[in-house]
């Protein structure tokens, strides 16, 4: 009977754990796609400036992000997003559109897709 309670409790922390994890960074990753709209937009209209300031904002915000990613998340996602954040600043900071847009759809991308592989899904446990 106590191994059945364990067992019991221990998917209880589990699972609790796993909907917290999937929360967690379903939040982060809506907080980083809204600021990539919004640069998204600044570039659009070719509006450098704000672009940068909206760089400069989503760059803070990956940062702090990042931080709770690596303790959960696997490491070569986050460099795929480093390295692509990296590419968007260089080629806002140039002032090619094109370029920049292409590279922040990818970006976004990346993050969805961490938010979608981290959801709660029978798949994924199995």
């Amino acid at each position: 009977m106590k191994v059945v309670v364990i067992t019991i409790i221990i998917l209880i922390i589990f699972f609790a754990g796993s909907i917290w994890l999937s929360e967690y960074i379903s939040q982060s990753t809506q907080k980083l796609v809204e600021q990539i709209e919004q640069l998204d937009e600044a570039i659009e209209e070719e509006n450098w400036n704000e672009a940068q300031n909206n760089l400069n904002e989503l760059s803070k915000e990956w940062e702090k992000t990042k931080k709770g990613w690596l303790i959960f998340l696997e490491h070569y996602e986050i460099d795929s997003i480093d390295i692509v954040l990296a590419k968007v600043g260089r080629y806002a900071a140039l002032e090619e559109r094109e370029t920049a847009l292409g590279e922040l759809a990818h970006l976004k991308t990346l993050v969805e897709h961490v938010k979608e592989k981290s959801r709660l899904h029978i798949t994924n446990i199995l």
